[in-house]
């Protein structure tokens, strides 16, 4: 049967969470690599505990043939390809230790999970802001950054591309409706430096979720900051850097954090989820904001492969998991390898 990387990569951490809860209620502990917890042998039996633990919770029971590597091995696999062929006994094995009855009640909540998880109906439509970029002029405007389209053309910025693919990526892996993408300029009018939402083309009674991909870019994402994201995210372009509102963990009273900019090594960004109000709506909008479009890249790919585990984040400060809530995570991104990024700062919303 074939399963995708995401699912491979999750059923391997749930059945890791769950043998190491087991050697807990039996009073062991283990210490080693990342693979002595799947190879750790009971002397008396030469059979893993792995394998003893597996019989215990499935009541099934295995030759010698048993291969205690088999899961840590596949999840070894699909780092290096989307899809992997996971025999069908071990996948019902693993299920059934996990507590499901069989491998598609596993795999049905994994897929419900995405859509819960992003707040999106049956039949609910999800957009990507894309921004794309207008040069009128010989010289593009300062903003720009770097991007120069050719006069009286447009373009977009092709690791905003990237970002765009692998939301649609992450979307189909879980066999869901597809997001489609909308530019910046379809939605966000510039008049004299005024920016005015342009409301019926967005569709808003159907639209569930809402992805908005670049920092200062992006008009959209600078009409939410004015109008809804003001009180708790600053900005200025001259240097472009930021600084984010969070509540002092000592005084218990709102602060500004110091700025963060690039530098020669590292990109700076941040992933916003906000609930934007509309005229007739309340839609949840998540932005990946890089000063460059590398961190906004590896942001974006931060939340498609964790999405799971980020509503157990906690805010920095204080001892608040962010469940639910809007939330700001601040990142410093290696410009030379985008898989090395740290996270700076957790901030909850709505406690500010």
């Amino acid at each position: 049967m074939n399963i995708n990387k995401n699912l491979c990569e999750q059923l391997y951490l749930d059945v890791k969470t769950k043998l190491q809860e087991e050697f807990v209620k039996r009073g062991m502990t283990y210490r080693g690599s990342e693979t002595f917890i799947w190879k750790l042998t009971n002397p008396k039996t030469n059979v893993t505990y792995f394998q003893s633990i597996l019989e215990e919770a499935t009541h099934l029971s295995f030759s010698s043939t048993f291969n205690t590597m088999y899961l840590w091995r596949k999840r070894n696999e699909v780092q290096t390809r989307e899809l992997v062929n996971f025999q069908e006994d071990y996948l019902n094995l693993f299920t059934k230790f996990l507590g499901y009855a069989n491998p598609q009640a596993y795999i049905s909540e994994f897929s419900l999970t995405l859509h819960h998880f992003f707040g999106i109906k049956k039949e609910g439509k999800i957009v990507v802001i894309q921004p794309i970029f207008d040069a009128n002029k010989d010289v593009p405007p300062p903003d720009m950054m770097g991007k120069f389209p050719l006069a009286n053309e447009q373009t977009v910025d092709s690791r905003d591309t990237e970002c765009l693919l692998e939301l649609i990526t992450l979307f189909h892996d879980y066999n869901q409706t597809l997001p489609k993408r909308m530019y910046d300029q379809d939605l966000i009018q510039v008049t004299d430096g005024k920016l005015d939402f342009k409301e019926t083309n967005l569709n808003l009674n159907k639209t569930n979720c809402i992805f908005s991909i670049g920092f200062y870019s992006n008009y959209f994402f600078r009409w939410v900051l004015k109008k809804q994201a003001a009180n708790f995210i600053e900005y200025t372009d001259g240097p472009v850097r930021f600084r984010v509102k969070y509540v002092n963990a000592q005084t218990q009273k709102a602060a500004w954090t110091d700025y963060y900019e690039s530098n020669e090594r590292f990109d700076c960004g941040f992933l916003l989820k906000l609930p934007v109000t509309f005229s007739s709506e309340t839609i949840n909008c998540y932005f990946f904001c890089g000063i460059e479009n590398k961190s906004t890249l590896a942001i974006t790919t931060y939340l498609c492969q964790n999405w799971r585990i980020i509503q157990k984040k906690q805010d920095f400060e204080r001892d608040i998991p962010l469940n639910d809530a809007p939330f700001l995570m601040i990142f410093k991104v290696n410009k030379d390898n985008l898989n090395e990024m740290y996270c700076e700062k957790v901030v909850a919303l709505d406690f500010i």
